[in-house]
């Protein structure tokens, strides 16, 4: 048996079908205008021929410019979508539709276009994209990944790091992504931007994946490690990456010779409170400083969400 190797594909982004409507809404209106009008329809024959070049032409131009520059193209190196292209290697796993309308679409800056299925690919780097198709199930099948299974492949083993200065205003819109999820369960949170000059202030910055998929700000309080903030992209988590970004703070704040690291959290909110509880965290009462920082929390509108309260965990 021979390997034949990997499989190709290649699906226009655009069919000639409109075209073919076209004329055949051209040919059917000139029949009625002869059955009207008898010999008359040949004195209507030239307007009928500009506006068959008019339509035509431009519908023409119109899909053959889609076709030339949208066209997905899957060959046995790479995948290619107009200008944009990720190495097959690449390609970690794919599912059906995509559950996020915030993902980038490959080939299309501008989002996923109409009349066109999607499906989410997730890449070797952890990273998720979107692929436009008129036939998801052949374009999968072609790939030859494993496919509806996105969750099950493990985001943990990401690259924990320092952030970059240049990645700080990407934070924010973590932070503001991780909101969210409050807000869906329920839970009025208001809106406080992270603002790059805290980040600058502060600690240590640390950031998992690369673009970053979430990431913890460290200050010092009251002469403890202290996390001012941790977040991750929601359809990230329950998949160890929060762990890894706390446990990654942890082993800093012990390298740096801190005796603790603190938070302030919500003492109800299961992925709050009760998580850092099961990791080692205990509440405490605030010390000065803490106590400075829940009377800032409470004027910005967080008491009202639930109950806020310090946590400390000895290192």
């Amino acid at each position: 048996m021979t390997d034949s190797g990997p499989k190709t594909y290649v699906e226009p982004a655009r069919s000639w079908a409109g075209l073919l409507f076209s004329g055949g809404f051209f040919a059917v209106a000139i029949g009625l205008d002869a059955a009207l009008s008898g010999s008359g329809v040949v004195s209507h024959l030239p307007g009928w021929a500009i506006a068959v070049a008019l339509v035509g032409g431009v519908n023409w131009l119109m899909i053959y410019a889609v076709r030339s520059q949208k066209s997905l193209h899957l060959s046995a190196d790479e995948l290619r979508v107009g200008e944009e292209a990720v190495g097959r290697v690449e390609v970690a796993g794919a599912a059906l539709g995509v559950d996020d309308p915030e993902l980038p679409v490959l080939g299309w800056p501008n989002g996923q276009p109409r009349g066109l299925k999607g499906v989410t690919l997730r890449l070797a780097d952890g990273r998720d994209v979107a692929v436009p198709t008129r036939f998801p199930d052949r374009f999968i099948a072609a790939l030859d990944v494993p496919a509806g299974v996105l969750a099950g492949v493990s985001a943990r083993g990401q690259e924990v790091r320092a952030a970059a200065r240049s990645e700080y205003p990407l934070l924010d819109t973590i932070g503001d992504r991780a909101d969210q999820l409050f807000r869906t369960a329920g839970y009025d949170l208001p809106a406080i931007p992270l603002e790059e000059a805290a980040l600058a202030r502060a600690k240590a910055v640390f950031v998992a994946g690369r673009p970053p998929i979430g990431f913890v700000q460290l200050d010092e309080v009251d002469g403890l490690a202290h996390i001012a903030e941790i977040a991750v992209i929601p359809r990230w988590m329950r998949q160890g990456i929060g762990t890894e970004l706390l446990d990654r703070a942890c082993d800093w704040a012990r390298a740096q010779g801190y005796s603790a690291i603190t938070l302030i959290t919500y003492a109800e909110i299961p992925w709050n409170g009760p998580y850092y509880a099961a990791r080692g965290f205990r509440e405490i009462e605030p010390t000065p400083r803490l106590a400075e920082l829940r009377a800032r929390e409470a004027e910005l509108g967080l008491d009202e969400v639930g109950p806020r309260i310090v946590m400390r965990r000895d290192l």
